[in-house]
């Protein structure tokens, strides 16, 4: 049986672990979304609420327990802690579909950093408890500066820490700052507890104290961290061989979730992109041309690690990219943007807007070697010295575009994508943009991805044509067979819609017919059936889907039924053959 002097300490030790948990269940949530994050695993800041809170309902009654039996010790900790973690990574693997091993993993590191937020607050919470309890002034004059101390040391520790050029490669900064700071306060717990009220008289040491073993622990973490980044090596822009496999894509598939209701639950898919296959060489480009909303930037945005592809493989220099999109392939893929002016910060100079990728992806920091390189970049685009210091408003459409092109090259990369880089410019300031990207991929050998609307410029500036269609495509082929020799009634449409100056015929044609369907509920069979035209289109357009149909080497659509002069030249050909049965 208890006492109530026992039971009173037993009572306070519960609300103050009550409250401990409470702040931790608030921290558990950024803790679990962070990782979450991290690891491309589920977003929703929903999903980690639901593990806190019942990490929080879980970890309440086993510290009642425990306190009840075994009192405030370290033996507490050390049975609660690993109870609640294999508890948990059933929940986690759960929720989050993973495997056990997985969200054990992920348990142990979120609840060791979990850990350090409560023995930091514990050490606030002693010390307040022990400066309300006490009867003497000098305790709580005491106390008062131990938490200016506190404020100092976690101060001190937040600029060290964010000192140096290469502290900006480090993404774990947080935790770093976390582990940092708790030697430093359990420091000055101890000293505060030690010299009680003669405390304040000796601050200056006890932040010396403090503040040193923190700094400490900093620097260690600090070099830990960055001696496992790798950089690429600083070279020149190198030529590539041409004609060389660079990229190869396999059924990618993007899908977008519905979210509805109030617990906002998933009630279908938009098929952003629904199986598109294609390849890219080095010295080629392969322009991606179609209306607005067939998800030619979703596709982009796919080989960039942007977006997190559903299904699909994307192949890049024989080697397929993993889902978390490793740092060294970014050098290597780079997009130049539609809008130049949303593209570049009004604040930074250009040295500084270029400087950017060789900071970070790169590891550049001297500044003389940074402004070296820039100036070679700038060359490169038709752009002088003069230009380095300037901000992003004193320059045209145009010169906005090639530094967008300097700042895309300065990572040496092996493949360009082109998201609309000339529907913002004037028609003469677009042949100046589409002229130095042909030298650039002339001279160094560059893969381009050129997704556009002006068909006029696919006929300039690709070598191959990909015609997309509500997430797929419709037919892909050399530049010469499209524009010569299209094929799917989409592909004749479009080229029919193109605006030409022809004084005899002023009149407007609307050839394709009909609203884009909706890609959250598309027709049943071919997309393209409702507003087709062609003399091919049957009942089963309705019914099947399309496949893959061979028009010329090289040269492919996808469609139900072959086109009317290919079942034609069948029928000639079945009639050819009969002929020649019937005469042997």
């Amino acid at each position: 049986m208890l006492t109530n002097l026992t039971f009173s300490a037993l009572f306070s030790s519960f609300i103050l672990g009550f409250l401990d948990s409470l702040v931790i269940f608030l921290s558990g949530i950024y803790f679990i979304k962070w990782y979450a994050i991290k690891n491309r695993w589920d977003r929703s800041r929903k999903t980690a609420f639901r593990v806190s809170l019942l990490w929080l309902v879980i970890n309440i009654p086993l510290e009642f327990f425990f306190l009840y039996f075994l009192g405030n010790s370290i033996i507490f900790d050390l049975l609660r802690v690993p109870l609640e973690i294999v508890i948990l990574s059933f929940v986690v693997a759960s929720y989050y579909e993973r495997e056990y091993r997985e969200s054990l993993i992920f348990l142990v590191k979120v609840q060791a950093l979990l850990y350090l937020v409560g023995f930091i607050i514990r050490q606030l919470l002693r010390v307040y408890i022990h400066m309300i309890t006490s009867d003497e002034i000098r305790i709580a004059e005491a106390g008062q500066t131990f938490y200016i101390c506190t404020l100092f040391l976690i101060g001190i520790t937040i600029f060290y820490l964010n000192w140096g050029d290469k502290i900006q490669f480090v993404k774990d900064k947080n935790t770093i700052l976390l582990i940092s700071i708790t030697p430093g306060l359990f420091v000055l717990t101890t000293i505060f507890f030690d010299q009680g009220a003669d405390f304040t008289p000796n601050f200056a040491n006890n932040i010396i104290y403090g503040t040193l073993t923190s700094v400490i622990t900093c620097t260690i973490l600090k070099l830990s961290y960055q001696s496992r980044l790798s950089f690429e090596e600083v070279r020149e822009i190198i030529t590539l061989e041409k004609g060389k496999k660079l990229l190869q894509v396999k059924d990618l598939k993007v899908y977008y979730p519905l979210l509805g209701g109030m617990l906002k639950r998933s009630f279908g898919n938009v098929k952003a992109v629904d199986g598109v296959t294609f390849n890219i060489k080095t010295g080629e480009t392969v322009g991606l041309v179609g209306e607005s909303g067939c998800g030619k930037t979703t596709v982009a945005n796919a080989l960039l690690g942007i977006v997190q592809r559903e299904a699909g493989q994307i192949i890049f220099n024989d080697k397929e990219v993993p889902i978390n999109y490793p740092k060294l392939l970014r050098q290597k893929i780079q997009m130049v943007f539609q809008d130049p002016d949303a593209s570049l910060n009004p604040r930074m100079k250009i040295v500084d807007i270029i400087a950017e990728p060789l900071r970070n992806l790169l590891g550049i920091t001297k500044r003389d070697e940074i402004r070296k390189r820039v100036l070679k970049l700038l060359n490169e685009v038709s752009l002088e010295r003069e230009h380095m210091d300037r901000f992003p408003h004193e320059f045209s459409g145009g010169q906005k575009q090639r530094i967008i092109i300097a700042r895309a090259l300065a990572s040496n990369p092996e493949l360009i994508i082109l998201d609309e880089p000339t529907s913002a410019l004037d028609v003469s300031v677009q042949a100046q943009i589409l002229n130095l990207l042909k030298k650039l991929q002339k001279t160094y050998g560059y893969g381009f991805l050129f997704i556009t609307h002006n068909l006029a410029v696919v006929n300039h500036i690709a070598d191959r044509v990909a015609v997309m269609y509500l997430g797929k495509f419709v037919e892909i082929g050399a530049t010469d067979q499209i524009f010569s020799k299209p094929t799917h009634p989409y592909t004749i449409a479009l080229l029919e819609s193109r605006t030409e100056i022809d004084p005899k015929n002023k009149e407007i044609r609307f050839v394709i017919k009909g609203e884009v369907p909706s890609p959250i509920a598309p027709p049943p069979g071919c997309t393209f059936n409702p507003r087709c035209i062609s003399d091919a289109r049957t009942n089963e357009c309705m019914r099947e889907t399309p496949h893959k149909i061979k028009i010329e080497e090289g040269h492919y659509i996808w469609c139900v039924n072959p086109p009317v002069w290919m079942q034609k030249e069948a029928s000639i050909e079945q009639a050819q053959t009969e002929i020649r049965a019937l005469d042997n």
